[in-house]
């Protein structure tokens, strides 16, 4: 409780020493006020700088469930985003708020999605707030990118952006004319990654590893002689309180060029945004002797990147390579993940054919000393399944392509896109359409949908729970 007191006084005190500025703005803007006439028009200048925009959709979404072709179930998804910029002569300041029912039922604190002051000082930028910043070279996707975390309430159906959690961060970036740039962040806190609490998009894997939890610990307890009472109150409080310094995150990012290519090289350390189980303190009772509640950790996590981008004829290629570092160098620690690679490489390009645009990436991760899962203590007592990187097909890699077919029709008013992602070693297919009319001025019709179908024959889907989640959606949007 004091380190997040401690952090939100840095905090307002950064802030006000940008509104500082912001008012030495205000000042040059209004001018001394000696002069009626002088000071109305200065008034004007000032509000000028200030521009309110936003978009306000209604949706509705129909699902059909695979195994009942008969049932379906149609939801309204209503949304507002507004947005407030400022932009003076050395500062400026952005806000955004989102008004939905992921951000009023179940995220009250992504109602204020974003807020950031920018202080201009010459070449360097300072800047302070809630804010979702993007590292690499990546459409859309990215492996080197690791401060802010994923909200994957509504799956992977919003933005990359728009699912991206804000972050309260200070950044500081350094602008070499013509010749680099580099930046440092620090977030004093950390957020992990959010999850649907109910409904169709809750993740197996996390009412999996909820329900391990608390089945040996329910178990445990029948051992220890601790209550029952003392269980329902531990459900509530299964995930680490990530708002301490101990989950504060720093990492610098240098871009420059080599010829044709921007070059990127990053340093990323903090902590993983998905949980790994501690099961230690529950393995006393598979001896029969009394146990302890197991505890979910967020591992500590280095990254090492290398991004790139270069054009090459109609081609504009790109790639990222990230070396994930965690305390489990060895292998053998079954509560930490094993250390890993991961990478991404793709290209997009206008075909000559209409208005077509095709962009293509790969990408995959692949766990390291993956043999030391198999040869810890707990795999050779038979509890291999308990270790954190465990697979029970025994695969532990990941690779994915995602192709993205777009095309504009009648004047650029109507836009037409698939997407498809496919994963090798599990089969998984999803398929995004979407078609958009603009309909006139700033209204915009959009029909889209999502299906998803795994190929495989052992149920080893990174959807499960999921494959039953097929939908279309029709929105329509106002933009100011």
């Amino acid at each position: 409780m004091r380190t997040a007191k401690r952090f939100f006084l840095i905090f307002l005190v950064a802030l006000f020493s940008m509104a500082q500025i912001f008012a030495q703005d205000w000042d040059d803007d209004w001018g001394d006020g000696s002069s009626s006439n002088s000071s109305e028009k200065s008034a004007g200048g000032f509000w000028d700088k200030f521009k309110i925009s936003g978009d306000a959709s209604l949706g509705g979404r129909i699902y059909f469930d695979g195994e009942s072709a008969g049932k379906t179930e149609v939801r309204a998804i209503p949304e507002l985003k507004l947005g407030l910029d400022y932009e003076g002569s050395s500062t400026n300041f952005n806000a955004r708020i989102n008004l939905s029912e992921r951000t009023l039922l179940h995220n009250q604190i992504d109602i204020l999605d974003e807020f950031r002051a920018d202080l201009f000082l010459g070449d360097f930028v300072l800047s302070a707030g809630k804010m979702k910043v993007v590292w690499g070279k990546g459409d859309k996707l990215h492996v080197v990118d690791n401060f802010n975390a994923n909200d994957y309430t509504d799956f992977l159906i919003p933005d990359y952006l728009d699912r991206r959690a804000g972050e309260y961060m200070f950044r500081v970036q350094y602008n070499a004319p013509s010749i680099f740039r580099l930046e440092g962040i620090w977030t004093p806190i950390m957020r992990g990654e959010v999850y649907a609490e109910d409904g169709r998009w809750v993740p197996a894997k996390v009412n999996k590893l909820t329900n391990q939890v608390m089945g040996s610990f329910a178990t445990a307890d029948s051992v220890s002689g601790a209550g029952l009472l003392k269980m329902l109150e531990l459900q509530d409080n299964l995930y680490p309180n990530t708002n301490r310094l101990k989950y504060g995150q720093f990492g610098f990012y240098g871009n420059f060029s080599i010829g044709m290519v921007d070059v990127g090289v990053s340093y990323y350390n903090g902590h993983y945004k998905q949980v790994s189980a501690n099961m230690s303190p529950f393995l006393p009772f598979l001896k029969g002797q009394p146990a302890s509640v197991p505890t979910l950790e967020y591992d500590k996590l280095q990254v090492f990147g290398l991004d790139a981008q270069a054009a090459a004829g109609p081609f504009t290629l790109r790639a990222e390579l990230a070396y994930n570092l965690t305390k489990d160098v060895a292998g053998d620690d079954p509560w930490v993940h094993n250390n890993s690679i991961s990478y991404l490489a793709g290209f997009d390009v206008g075909i000559p054919l209409h208005n077509l645009n095709l962009n293509v990436q790969g990408t995959g991760n692949f766990v390291l000393k993956k043999d030391k899962i198999s040869d810890t203590m707990i795999a050779k007592g038979g509890y291999k399944q308990l270790d954190t990187d465990y697979d029970p097909t025994g695969c532990y890699s990941n690779n994915k392509i995602v192709v993205q077919l777009k095309d504009t029709f009648y004047y650029e008013k109507v836009e037409a896109m698939i997407k498809a992602i496919y994963g090798f070693e599990r089969r998984d297919l999803v398929l995004m359409p979407e078609v958009s009319y603009k309909i006139r001025d700033e209204w915009k019709a959009r029909l889209s949908g999502l299906f998803i179908h795994n190929f495989g024959d052992d149920g080893d889907s990174e959807f499960e729970g999921w494959l039953d989640n097929s939908f279309i959606q029709l929105s329509v949007t106002y933009s100011f």
